[in-house]
């Protein structure tokens, strides 16, 4: 079995349970989520020279580490800044360019592709798009559209993970009530979430 195949089914297997994913943007953020007991991370708006040292924290502290490869300043989503990140210990990138998805999964890692549907009309665009590049998870942005969504061959492509506006234990729950298998959220009061607490 190779990395990327292990790392999908570990994912798919703590989400079952756990399934919020918390989004940090500072180190602080960075520090709440080591004291926290949520598995898997987002990293996202950290100055490039702190991410090394905080992908290493986190895989110290047995943490899966994503990283939102669009919102890092300095980092260019080529294969020069994909085989970088896996060279400093990146689990998993997050990104909206289809182009990557393959690339970051040859070296192992876990594409997370983001979505951000802003109507029905670039949908049925889009979710061409995903099954052509077909990442390991999809993240659709902002999570409020998922009840207008979940019927739609979009949802069916790979596991979804809902992000924006979840804000409370309603949301992550109508979010989850929708298909998704996660959600990604930046509310540090959501970060221990366990499913069976349901």
């Amino acid at each position: 079995m190779d990395a990327l195949t292990r790392r999908r089914g570990w994912l798919t297997t703590k989400l079952r349970t756990r399934p919020v994913i918390p989004a940090m943007f500072t180190r602080d953020d960075v520090s709440a989520f080591l004291d926290a007991d949520a598995p898997i991370g987002i990293v996202a708006n950290l100055d490039l020279l702190d991410l090394e040292p905080a992908l290493a924290n986190l895989a110290a502290h047995e943490r899966f580490g994503f990283v939102n490869a669009d919102s890092v300043a300095g980092l260019v989503v080529d294969r020069g800044g994909i085989d970088f990140l896996a060279k400093i210990g990146a689990a998993g990138i997050v990104t909206t360019r289809a182009s990557a998805v393959g690339r970051i999964e040859s070296t192992g890692m876990v594409a997370m592709q983001k979505l951000f549907v802003t109507d029905r009309l670039n949908l049925p665009r889009s979710t061409h798009g995903l099954e052509g590049s077909h990442p390991s998870f999809v993240q659709i942005m902002p999570a409020p559209v998922l009840p207008y969504v979940m019927d739609e061959p979009v949802m069916n492509i790979s596991p979804v993970i809902a992000g924006g506006f979840v804000t409370n234990e309603r949301s992550l729950l109508a979010a989850l009530a929708c298909g998704a298998a996660g959600v990604s959220t930046s509310q540090r009061s959501l970060w221990n979430y366990r499913k069976e607490d349901v």
